[in-house]
């Protein structure tokens, strides 16, 4: 476990890197070991297209009133949220993966949320979009 504690660190920040390390063992990945990131991006960029392609975000954008029993069933935004799982996924393995810089990262992240809040969040049997 040693051999992969950052150089620099006093004793008790190796000590306290050490625990956090075995706290959290879904390990950030070193800077060495980031894959390119333009494939990645191409194949995220055409999630966004295929999703957009298949689920109107006007019609997505247009439910308001829609309860947490309900939502399993319905048949526009339901499958539009299971289509955003992969999705989310892609977002989340560019950014703790991939050598993406910052700032495209974000452009990502803003191109998902569009998406997302698209499908919305029930609260109080409403579903909010601006989330």
């Amino acid at each position: 476990m040693h051999e992969k504690i950052p150089a620099g660190l006093t004793p008790e920040e190796e000590d306290q890197y050490a625990q956090y390390m075995l706290d959290h063992p879904e390990m950030i990945t070193a800077p060495e070991d980031l894959i390119e990131s333009a494939q990645e991006i191409a194949e995220f960029e055409g999630m966004i297209e295929l999703f957009e392609s298949q689920h109107s975000l006007t019609e997505l954008h247009s439910i308001i009133d829609l309860t947490p029993e309900e939502a399993p069933q319905h048949p526009v935004r339901e499958p539009a949220r299971l289509a955003l799982i992969p999705i989310v996924a892609k977002l989340n393995f560019i950014r703790d993966k991939t050598n993406i810089l910052p700032e495209k990262a974000e452009e990502l992240k803003a191109r998902y949320r569009r998406l997302s809040q698209a499908v919305g969040m029930i609260n109080s049997n409403q579903i909010q979009h601006d989330r």
